[in-house]
């Protein structure tokens, strides 16, 4: 079996003592952890382990994105909705009184504040 060349470098004395605590602590040989090192410094970024990754969760990140712009698109056409609805109402009911008329306000509000997350920023700004 062939030997890994040798290679003798001088790093700071910071560094020589990080990478032997770090070496100490995962059990791991110091000329393997340099070695990675360099593997990972020389790899281009996209071809990295971690960019496979990165571009999962910016895939997700825009997903995520889109759903919140529907289901405020979709908000926005219920509360329309409901206040068409409202609107086209027959006239005045003679037996109608300002309590019904409280209490069918306080009912709209309501189903507004349970329909709507006011925390989604795509609907209240």
């Amino acid at each position: 079996m062939p030997r890994n060349p040798r290679l003798h470098i001088r790093v700071s004395e910071a560094n020589h003592r990080k990478v032997k605590q770090f070496s100490a602590e995962h059990g791991v040989h110091v000329g393997t952890l340099v070695d990675e090192a360099l593997t990972l410094l020389f790899t281009p970024p996209e071809d990295r382990p971690d960019a496979a990754i990165i571009q999962r969760l910016e895939r997700v990140e825009d997903q995520i994105e889109k759903l919140e712009t529907g289901i405020a698109f979709q908000t926005d056409l219920l509360i329309e909705f409901i206040f068409e609805w409202l609107r086209q109402r027959p006239g005045k009911n003679p037996l109608e009184t300002q309590a019904d008329a409280a209490r069918a306000r306080t009912e709209l509000e309501a189903l507004t504040k349970r329909v709507v997350d006011r925390s989604n920023p795509h609907i209240w700004n």
